[in-house]
């Protein structure tokens, strides 16, 4: 039986107000290949960009390198190395913050293989807020993409339709040191890096989740209905992903990012008639960092973490060790919208 959050869906986003910027300026981004930066004596590599950025990631071309790690360097500090898990033609993007320079290490069977790598700097710009629409029936408040700011000229990948089994738990990792003002800003920056420079033509979360709780819609069409996106390869089809901003592996999520993180999971998967403390099998596609080789069936809790499917650490072990507590959080919600 359908549940009741799963109410027809006619209507479309709403959200949060977002601060009016005064002026628009458009995202960039810079790609430089690190092969013309010299290797230093600890092997690794260091470039200035010619503008500052905000999000930096590693893009490649063949086999991904077995460990990247990326540190950034703004206002003259440097910032801690973070490593960066390897996703479909490059890594994960990492929050920076207002940076000039960055420093890059990475191998492939222990050695050194940061020439193969190009430097990714974005800078996200400025938009203006648009204006609240009206609210998805049943929908916990979620920032569209036009609050955002999406360039929807920049979405070039087309709607491919499935249905929703399971909801899948991510952090974005980088840093957890920007302001809740910024979090646009940081969800734009991931657009433009997956749609633009990894060439998956959109952002591949269905959602977004800020530390301050705040929820923002990905992938387009996500919302709405069931689409498939680009965040757990080997088990997107299917699945709804939710990444939430920032590291938890060094942090634990907030109790505002953990309840929207459980509002969200529990109103979708209440669309599609699953319990949020239920079970459900998967079938594993292709994928080369899968936990679980193709064609094979995978039980797995309806909200589950990227690490149960993904050679990763995602969500981080903070954010993993709080799985639980939003399976029980999305089951009560999902309870009191039956009793409604």
């Amino acid at each position: 039986m359908r549940l009741r959050l799963g109410l027809p869906i006619a209507l479309l986003l709403a959200a949060t107000a977002l601060p009016a910027a005064s002026a628009a300026t458009p995202e960039s981004s810079t790609r430089i290949p690190l092969r013309d930066a010299p290797l230093d004596r600890s092997e690794a590599r260091e470039v200035r960009t010619p503008a500052p950025f905000d999000l930096v990631g590693l893009a490649w071309r063949g086999p991904a390198p077995d460990r990247v790690e990326v540190r950034t360097r703004g206002a003259g500090e440097w910032s801690e190395w973070t490593r960066l898990d390897p996703d479909a033609g490059g890594s994960e993007p990492l929050w920076a913050g207002r940076a000039d320079t960055a420093q890059v290490r990475a191998s492939r069977g222990g050695a050194d293989v940061t020439g193969e790598l190009e430097l990714v700097a974005i800078d996200p710009g400025t938009r203006p807020a648009a204006a609240p629409g009206t609210r998805i029936a049943g929908a916990p408040p979620v920032v569209s993409r036009a609050q955002w700011g999406a360039d929807e000229s920049l979405m070039t990948w087309p709607i491919e339709r499935t249905r929703t089994k399971a909801v899948t738990v991510h952090h974005t990792a980088g840093t957890n040191d920007y302001s809740c003002e910024q979090s646009a800003d940081l969800v734009r920056a991931i657009y433009r890096y997956h749609a633009v420079e990894l060439k998956w033509g959109d952002i591949g979360y269905h959602a977004l989740v800020d530390k301050c709780g705040t929820v923002f819609e990905g992938r387009a069409g996500g919302l709405s209905g069931d689409v498939i996106g680009g965040h757990a390869r080997g088990f997107n089809r299917e699945t709804f992903g939710v990444s939430m901003l920032g590291n938890y592996d060094r942090a634990k999520p907030s109790s505002k990012t953990v309840e929207s993180v459980s509002e969200i999971s529990a109103w979708k998967l209440g669309t599609a008639g699953v319990r949020a403390d239920g079970q459900t099998q998967l079938t594993a596609e292709p994928a080369d960092n899968s936990q679980h080789p193709a064609g094979a069936v995978v039980t797995l809790p309806t909200i589950f973490g990227h690490r149960d499917v993904s050679k990763t650490a995602c969500p981080g072990k903070n954010g993993y060790a709080e799985l639980g507590p939003i399976r029980a959080r999305a089951a009560v919600l999902q309870q009191r919208a039956d009793r409604q």
